[in-house]
């Protein structure tokens, strides 16, 4: 998943979704071109939301939008789930 960088992540942030396995134009690091050369930076992978939107729903089955995408960019900053206290 890759987003584009305006000024703040938010529940409005544009992101692009690819199959990476797909993409056959690749830079020197084996990164898909196509994502950078929109503008867009690497993210998070699907699987990555998946398992924060999982752990998420385990410690509050009625979290809200704003928790969810604090929950991301906790993950995203820390490369750990938040603990939320319920």
């Amino acid at each position: 998943m890759h987003i584009y960088p305006d000024n703040s992540i938010c529940m409005s942030s544009l992101i692009l979704i690819i199959d990476d396995d797909a993409e056959e134009e690749r830079d020197d690091d084996d990164e898909p071109i196509y994502p950078v050369a929109k503008g867009y930076k690497s993210f998070l992978s699907v699987a990555d939301l998946q398992s924060i939107k999982s752990n998420l729903l385990e410690q509050k089955p009625d979290y809200s939008q704003n928790e969810l995408l604090s929950a991301v960019m906790h993950y995203y900053e820390n490369d750990a789930f938040i603990l939320i206290n319920s």
